[in-house]
């Protein structure tokens, strides 16, 4: 990967010192070759100009020809100069020599408009500079030809795309180190993610990732941290499950085992023992019975497959219903529950959904309540919210484990009696209406559960 990543980095800075590189040669060549161009075409200006004012007042004679006159009014150093007829043909020349063969033009120049081109020189091939300059000689039009060699410039400008392949060598050079570092940087976490993600894949999740990171690499080693931190957590809660509800499965199949064996054997039993076995039977079945059952509805509002059936209810009903179906229960330790009196208080909701919530907070209220205390179950409206209360006195819980009371078979004592599903239960029906459920324990007030509903009437 680190190999792909450096592969990338350096195929765009190429391609971009490149393109640069070209741009810079064409620039560089343009300027140089225009200024040769430039300086011949000022100086044809300005012959051409002396040459027009002094012309017809200089003797002939004195060089033998109007086009030696010519040649020598429109010399330029290191140049040569030569005199072209309007049909291309080469009349006289700086040199002393003349060829027969014809010199192409342009329509700029046929035009009579000065203009400059890069030419092969015929007799040498050399490449060089050649400026076209229209002028009038014994009033005649003729094209004054300069030519400048341009291998002088060539050479100083292979010293400068020499420099400037230099410079884009080690530009690149350390892009190189630099995009290899930077490669490294990210590759190297990347490939700690990768090979601590497999080893949690394959069930080891007390391994750590490294979290230093201060980019989205950072935060996804948090974010795989806290999910295995999660797996372990759900993992100890299963493992507490499966021994809690072996536990509270095993407990009534062992009596409900025993009993019938013993009256399937001992042909004996009194009328009296009989119904004591078949007591004992009828209780440990219902047992099971709400042990399954709660599994049942959890897995159900786990699934999102219930749907409530909102209606009109009275939540002061429900809450004396709830507290009702658990008086017998309540009267075995001895516990009083006293419901509040505050009237009709309407809500849109499901009656059977949200009163299972409230007797399983009473059940539990009554489980962990002191023998011969006092259970209360209020219900009000405040601040747009309807209100339920479930307060005893009792063991009080711990504050490091209020936050996991509503989660799926967490028991606050190991071997507790029960499946630890029904607040994970009342917490999720709660939820469902729209609302929220929260706990909170201490010595002065003891327990209470409180059902936050939204102010849904009818």
């Amino acid at each position: 990967m680190i190999k792909r990543v450096v592969l990338s980095f350096m195929a765009i800075i190429l391609l971009t010192l490149a393109l640069g590189g070209v741009t810079f040669a064409f620039a560089v060549r343009h300027y140089f070759y225009s200024g040769v161009a430039q300086v011949l075409l000022n100086r044809a200006e300005a012959s051409d100009a002396l040459y027009g004012q002094f012309s017809g007042n200089v003797r002939i004679n004195r060089w033998g020809s109007p086009f030696m006159e010519a040649l020598d009014s429109f010399r330029a150093r290191n140049a040569l100069v030569e005199i072209l007829n309007p049909e291309g043909d080469l009349i006289a020349s700086s040199s002393g020599l003349t060829e027969t063969a014809r010199v192409p033009l342009n329509s700029r120049i046929i035009n009579g408009k000065e203009t400059s081109r890069v030419e092969r020189f015929p007799r040498t091939g050399e490449k060089v500079m050649a400026v076209y300059y229209p002028v009038q000689i014994m009033g005649k039009p003729y094209i004054i030809r300069y030519v400048s060699s341009l291998s002088g410039i060539d050479r100083e400008l292979m010293l400068i795309y020499l420099g400037t392949f230099v410079c884009a060598v080690v530009i690149a050079a350390l892009v190189f180190f630099i995009s290899l570092r930077l490669a490294k940087s990210i590759v190297t976490p990347i490939r700690h993610i990768i090979s601590a993600s497999e080893e949690m894949a394959s069930g080891n999740f007390n391994l750590r990732m490294k979290d230093h990171y201060s980019d989205e690499l950072g935060v996804l080693a948090k974010t795989l941290n806290t999910m295995a931190e999660e797996i372990q957590k759900n993992d100890k809660l299963k493992n507490q499950f499966i021994s809690s509800v072996s536990h509270e499965l095993l407990t009534p199949l062992t009596g409900i085992r025993g009993w019938s064996e013993t009256m399937i054997i001992n042909h004996t039993l009194s009328p009296a023992e009989l119904e004591e076995g078949l007591n004992v039977i009828k209780s440990e079945s219902d047992r099971l019975q709400i042990i399954v059952r709660d599994l049942l509805n959890f897995s159900k509002l786990q699934g999102n497959n219930i749907k409530l059936n909102r209606a009109k209810m009275d939540i002061g009903v429900s809450v004396r219903q709830s507290a009702a179906s658990l008086q017998i229960k309540a009267a075995e330790k001895r516990c009083i529950l006293v419901t509040g009196e505050n009237g009709r208080l309407s809500f849109t909701g499901d009656s059977i959904r949200l009163q299972q919530a409230i007797v399983n907070l009473i059940d539990n209220a009554i489980k962990f309540a002191d023998d011969g205390s006092r259970i209360s179950i209020d219900y009000y409206e405040e601040n747009h919210q309807v209100i339920i209360n479930v307060k005893d006195k009792g063991i009080v819980i711990d504050e490091k484990d209020l936050p996991y009371l509503t989660d799926a078979f967490y028991q606050v004592r190991a071997n507790g009696r029960g499946s630890g599903l029904g607040l994970a239960i009342s917490d999720q029906i709660v939820r469902l209406h729209g609302g929220k459920l929260t706990i909170t324990s201490n010595k002065q007030e003891g327990t209470i559960a409180t059902i936050r509903l939204p102010d849904y009437h009818c």
